[in-house]
């Protein structure tokens, strides 16, 4: 596990990505066509950490935004620049606290999807760093 990072040094704002998995498949959204960055894409869930908001707390307030479901933040496993390299992106896996569906929630996202370690690598168009995360956390998940 990671310690907790507070705010970045410089002019990069710190960004939540979740990994949540049920039954051995990962929750993605693919962005909606008018956002300005990554539209289309798919994406894990993710956003920004407000001023003076712990990202644990970041990532149970995302993922209920985005999707209406509620988690628990369990670990930060991972850290890279989001692809742009405007943000630090804070990689944590959250679980669901209930089995209720994800459901659209904002326009953040057009569609919502649980996909396979398999079928994540046939998604398009994604970055594959996310890809690349979330099948180590799949792996990791297996051992």
């Amino acid at each position: 596990m990671l310690p907790y990072v507070a705010q970045v040094a410089g002019n990069k704002i710190d960004v939540v990505a979740v990994i949540l998995e049920r039954g051995g498949r990962f929750l993605l959204g693919k962005r909606s066509p008018h956002k300005l960055k990554a539209p289309g894409y798919w994406c894990p869930i993710s956003g920004h950490v407000e001023p003076g908001e712990e990202q644990a707390a970041a990532v149970v307030r995302e993922v209920l935004e985005e999707t209406a479901l509620r988690v628990v933040a369990l670990e930060c496993v991972d850290r890279c620049d989001t692809h742009d390299g405007s943000a630090l992106m804070h990689w944590w896996r959250a679980e669901p606290l209930d089995d209720a569906p994800a459901r659209l929630a904002n326009d953040e996202h057009s569609e919502l999807g649980w996909f396979t370690p398999e079928e994540l690598q046939r998604l398009s168009p994604v970055f594959e760093e996310d890809i690349a995360i979330l099948l180590r956390a799949a792996r990791a998940g297996r051992g």
